[in-house]
């Protein structure tokens, strides 16, 4: 390790924005192994927060315990931003102390506390109490790069005052520049420095604050972080000069997610730190369908919005669109379904590979109560959502897992359906789009395998103009001679907005939902209008285990 700074890793906090804050175990099992033989200082593992996220959102210290292999050397810490913490303008000191625990149970040692200028009346109460449960406290002063001499002084004598351990300044939209940093921490007191690299500076930057004294870089592997990133972990670590091959597996390792959220520098991130745009901008927008022209224009629009309100972006991204696979174990009629093996592979991973083709393995969930069904989705790259195990339908449990995935439309595959089309998805959200007040849902008409006096299959009668009017599992429509043609059953894929997800939530069903045993019925109840789409594949849903030979002799004649 340099004898010049400490480095410290955040990695999983940082990273988290792209992740939603939820990485596998191995992943994290690995990092925390390597930076530990390589000597880094403190790995700061996420966030301990009361917001909605994954689990390193959280670092629920009994959950962190459970997957870190230790002894570590190297210090744990967590980072709180102070506004969460802020309620009617004081510091929720019972939330706090919910959710962060004495220092002596904890396997955790520092505390950092991110806070911006206009929150630092609440810092001497912060440092209080979580002083008071034994941690070394750090504190983090956000966006330096709009402030002015006067506000950092203001923020170093507060810190002196009330005994802050170690005082940061965080480039927050990434445009300082060597010059910059010397300006500010050749003439004061402080001790560390969080670097963005939107203007191919982090690491000049972090160079230029040790050669004025500084004593803490942070950094994450392969820069992973908030929009562009950070210096990367690796960087500071061969200026060092410890370099194991343990580093370069990690490396490996936090490619495969840099492959699927592109992180990195690009001319839009050195945009937007040449005019002071909140990072979440950028990639909100990298993640939009926009052209390249549309994109510039989209950020030259934003200029100077350093505060980052998403509702800005409504007019300039296309909305995006994913989907939630509910997998629930335990199926009354065929316990541990989705992870029944339909030639050879568990038939969840069918399903979620038909709609990583639909939207990309990024914008795919697997929202399930079942930790066996997560860790196979997991080990196959797939995010996954945890929900209750008192979700009514899959719907319920798609609107429970929306509450915490960021989205404009939601489709529901269901876990099911392991032949379902992907073009089929793809037109269920263009349609949705163009029906932005309409639930979609998908039909096709029976195949010979299908018996329209099946009450399992729920049989289908819309409108001239594809509105639904009923759904049921008797036979629909029928003539006085029996079945008449032209029988069309449900396709499980829905579309939805997040605003019909919260209307469709309940804890009872409707009265004809629970007749049916139909959860699309609940929407006509509720008076939500349904439109539904024709599609033309063979769709046929595994409900017995009689089915898996079923689909499997279809699976084989579509191949052939």
């Amino acid at each position: 390790m340099s004898k010049n700074y400490n480095i410290l890793d955040c990695t999983l906090r940082d990273g988290g924005y792209y992740t939603d804050w939820d990485f596998t175990e191995i992943f994290v099992k690995s990092l925390v192994k390597c930076l530990d033989s390589h000597g880094v200082n403190i790995i700061e593992l996420g966030y301990k927060s009361p917001k909605l996220g994954g689990p390193y959102r959280k670092c629920n210290d009994g959950f962190i315990s459970s997957v870190i292999d230790f002894p570590v050397m190297s210090k744990l810490a967590f980072m709180i931003d102070a506004k969460d913490y802020i309620d009617n303008g004081k510091v929720n000191k019972d939330l706090l102390f919910d959710i962060i625990k004495e220092k002596s149970t904890s396997p955790f040692s520092v505390c950092r506390i991110a806070i911006k200028i206009d929150e630092l009346r609440y810092l001497e109460v912060l440092n209080e109490c979580i002083a008071s449960l034994g941690y070394e406290v750090f504190c983090n002063l956000m966006t330096a790069s709009i402030l002015s001499d006067e506000q950092i002084d203001s923020f170093i004598s507060q810190c002196k005052r009330i005994g802050i351990g170690v005082k940061y300044i965080a480039d927050s939209y990434g445009s300082l520049t060597p010059y910059n940093v010397r300006k500010i921490f050749s003439t004061r007191d402080i001790e560390g420095i969080h670097t963005h690299d939107n203007m191919g500076l982090a690491f000049a930057n972090c160079l230029e604050a040790v050669q004025c004294g500084a004593s803490y870089i942070d950094g994450t592997l392969l820069g992973m972080g908030r929009g562009v990133g950070n210096v990367k972990t690796e960087q500071l670590l061969q200026d060092s000069g410890t370099i194991l091959p343990s580093l370069l597996d990690c490396i490996d390792m936090a490619q495969e997610l840099k492959n699927v959220h592109k992180w990195g520098q690009n001319p839009l991130y050195m945009m937007a730190g040449k005019y002071t745009i909140h990072p979440l901008y950028v990639q909100d927008l990298n993640g939009s369908n926009l052209s390249n022209s549309s994109l510039v224009k989209s950020l030259n629009s934003l200029r100077g919005q350093s505060s980052y309100d998403p509702s800005l972006l409504d007019d300039l991204k296309e909305q995006r669109a994913v989907v939630v696979i509910p997998a629930r174990y335990k199926s009354s009629r065929f316990p541990g379904k989705p992870l029944a093996k339909i030639n050879g592979k568990e038939m969840i991973l069918h399903v979620a590979e038909k709609a990583e083709q639909a939207v990309g393995k990024e914008n795919v969930y697997i929202a399930t109560e079942n930790s066996e069904i997560a860790v196979v989705v997991r080990k196959n790259g797939y995010k996954v959502v945890i929900t209750s195990d008192k979700c009514l339908t899959g719907t319920d449990r798609v609107a429970e897992a929306a509450e915490e995935i960021d989205a404009d439309i939601f489709v529901n595959v269901q876990g099911d359906e392991p032949m379902i089309n992907p073009e089929d998805i793809k037109r269920a959200i263009e349609l949705k789009k163009k029906n932005p007040n309409h639930v979609i849902n998908c039909m096709s008409q029976m195949c010979k395998e299908d018996d329209p006096e099946d009450k399992k299959i729920p049989k289908i009668i819309c409108d001239i103009d594809s509105n639904l009017l009923y759904c049921s599992r008797n036979v629909l429509p029928g003539n006085k001679a029996g079945v008449s043609q032209g029988t069309y059953k449900q396709v499980c894929i829905y579309a939805f907005s997040k605003k019909h997800l919260n209307d469709f939530k309940s804890c009872t069903k409707t009265p004809l939902e629970s007749q049916e045993d139909i959860e699309i019925v609940r929407f006509l109840e509720k008076s939500i209008p349904v439109k539904m789409l024709l599609v033309n594949n063979i769709s046929y849903a595994v409900d017995y285990l009689q089915d898996i030979e079923v689909v499997e002799r279809l699976i084989k004649d579509d191949n052939h």
